[in-house]
């Protein structure tokens, strides 16, 4: 496939129109996908959890060795104008190794989801040919995203005071197929096209944890991501600014069990192009219990990719349960969370199971 061909297949993608049909959410496929989040107890104590990606500083409260997994299934209603279908998911969000490997230094290491790019957007058009309106349907379909793979390290300094900072490599890849379909196949024969698109990227990030008071503890997080570049075989063909972020959260421990946490998070996405705008996006939750914690959230904010002067907005509702396994080796999350996107004229309604397990061997 030719370079020229390949760009108009990706711009293809990045301007299709109304979608009949998608894997991820359709609030991604008119930019550069849909960013990653933290689903449990709305993302609220992320910031404080050491099997987490936000924020490396929390990686002191490592006492062993961890391995973290999760696994998260979608099943989304999307409303358009004229069009209205169920979709579903299935991704594998996170996974993460770490511990400490001296007194006061703790390292990690692993990868989380970045952006989807999975979707099959459909529309229909026409073009005159010889004089002749011939009506024709579009398909675009992408499959794959771009994940973030972390090298991150921790250090305890005092009691109360913990830094870390992280290394950010973003790969990843998807395969694009355009096909072009036409009403009168005795005269046009169907046209397709296929490649495959490969990202590279790199960022940086700190983060600071800071126990205030025997039940108060503060983090603070920010990072900033280079470029996305990607690359049909050897040859650059998109080149996108990626944001810088930062970000704060507070976590509030009243009784031993019983905990609150909220944070909010500001990301420069408009650096990424036309129709990309900045968004902040907030969260709280309440965790309950100490052997099978319960766990309650909620979320919202701005999605960074739309087709109006405003961003997307999303909002969303979560709750979890966790039961702690092997004598304290093992650690079994399930969570459910309920969210809700609109902008544009499109509206989406998203059921979301998620199902994490940590081992401490």
């Amino acid at each position: 496939m030719t370079r020229a061909r390949l760009l108009t297949l990706l711009a293809c993608a990045l301007v299709a129109g109304r979608t009949a049909r998608a894997q991820d959410s359709e609030f991604g496929i008119r930019g550069l996908g849909t960013p990653g989040r933290a689903r449990t107890a709305g993302g609220a104590f992320a910031a404080f959890d050491p099997t987490s990606t936000l924020t490396e500083a929390a990686l002191a409260d490592l006492g062993s060795l961890s391995a973290s997994v999760a696994e998260g299934a979608t099943f989304r209603h999307v409303e358009a104008p004229g069009v209205g279908t169920w979709l579903r998911s299935t991704r594998y969000p996170l996974l993460t190794v770490g511990g400490p490997v001296s007194s006061g230094l703790f390292v990690s290491g692993g990868f989380s989801t970045y952006l989807d790019r999975s979707y099959n957007a459909v529309t229909r058009d026409s073009v005159v040919l010889r004089g002749v309106t011939q009506q024709f349907t579009d398909a675009i379909t992408s499959d794959g995203g771009v994940s973030d793979v972390r090298l991150a390290a921790a250090a305890r300094i005092g009691s109360r005071l913990a830094l870390g900072a992280g290394l950010h490599l973003l790969a990843g890849s998807t395969r694009m197929t355009a096909t072009r379909n036409f009403d009168d196949t005795t005269v046009y024969f169907d046209a397709r096209q296929t490649g495959t698109v490969r990202y590279e990227g790199l960022g940086v990030s700190g983060s600071a944890l800071l126990t205030v008071t025997p039940t108060v503890s503060l983090a603070g997080f920010a990072r900033r991501d280079g470029h996305l570049s990607g690359y049909v075989g050897d040859t650059l063909v998109t080149r996108t600014d990626l944001p810088a972020t930062v970000g704060a959260a507070l976590r509030w421990t009243p009784l031993a069990s019983a905990r609150f946490a909220a944070s909010v998070m500001w990301r420069s996405w408009s650096r990424a192009g036309p129709n990309m705008f900045d968004t902040v996006n907030w969260a709280a939750g309440l965790e309950v219990g100490k052997g099978a914690p319960l766990r309650v959230g909620v979320r919202g904010g701005q999605l960074p990719f739309g087709v109006t002067g405003t961003a997307p907005s999303e909002w969303g509702a979560a709750v979890g349960l966790g039961r702690v396994l092997a004598g304290g080796h093992g650690l079994l999350d399930v969570g459910l969370e309920r969210l809700a996107r609109d902008g544009g004229g499109l509206h989406e309604r998203v059921w979301t199971l998620v199902l994490g397990l940590t081992v401490r061997p």
